[in-house]
């Protein structure tokens, strides 16, 4: 299986992403983040790309992890994330001999 690619400033823009949700830290809801997340970046591949990283590790995981991430599924997917590249990624970390960072 092919790697889903993103050109480099959708790259840049994904890590943006990801550091800004790993800032938000636990809460049953992060609504109240998407204004900042959609100011952010409105790419839909790029909310996908981001998505799938948190699809693998929900899939990956145990169930409180499973929990504890639900909320941030819930944040990009309301604010837009492209769904089947958010699928593409999550097969292509599953089959993936490497491991993503966290």
């Amino acid at each position: 299986m092919q790697k889903p690619e993103l050109d480099d400033g959708q790259r840049v823009l994904a890590a943006r992403v990801t550091a800004m949700i790993e800032g938000l830290g636990p809460a049953d809801d992060h609504s109240d983040a998407r204004p900042a997340l959609r100011e952010l970046t409105r790419d839909r591949l790029v909310l996908g790309d981001v998505l799938g990283d948190y699809l693998h590790r929900v899939m990956a995981g145990g169930q409180a992890e499973t929990i504890s991430l639900w909320p941030v599924l819930e944040l990009l997917r309301s604010a837009g994330a492209d769904e089947e590249r958010a699928a593409a990624k999550a097969a292509w970390l599953r089959t993936s001999p490497v491991t993503p960072p966290r």
